[in-house]
């Protein structure tokens, strides 16, 4: 997906912008929602390279709040809940532009280094 994400060290937040294009539909209009899920699992992966840890997705849950919509601005968000022995606890977010949320996603990602 390319996603140029940024670091907000205070919040200890990743975050990026994305727009999903007509090609990326489920039905006419809709994201699909395999997309959401993607770039759900990609902002938390991110939170944890920002952290300094190296990491794959173990496990992955989405809940859908509402449809995203096609040629729109979302704002992507993850970060990092608890950091176990070889588990770390993430959440991520997708946020449409008036704020509303559209999809709330929680993971756990194998720890496969210590250094991102």
């Amino acid at each position: 997906m390319h996603l140029q994400f940024t670091w907000d060290e205070e919040a200890r937040v990743a975050e990026a912008s994305v727009v999903f294009g007509k090609y990326l539909q489920g039905w006419n209009g809709v994201v699909h929602g395999g997309l959401i899920s993607t770039v759900l699992d990609e902002a938390m992966v991110k939170a944890a390279g920002y952290e300094g840890y190296r990491c794959v997705t173990a496990q992955l849950s989405v809940k859908f709040k509402k449809p995203a919509l096609i040629d729109q601005t979302y704002t992507l968000k993850g970060r990092i809940l608890a950091v176990n022995r070889k588990i770390i606890e993430a959440e991520g977010s997708v946020v449409a532009g008036d704020g509303a949320i559209v999809a709330q996603g929680g993971g756990k990602l194998f720890l496969v280094g210590n250094e991102a």
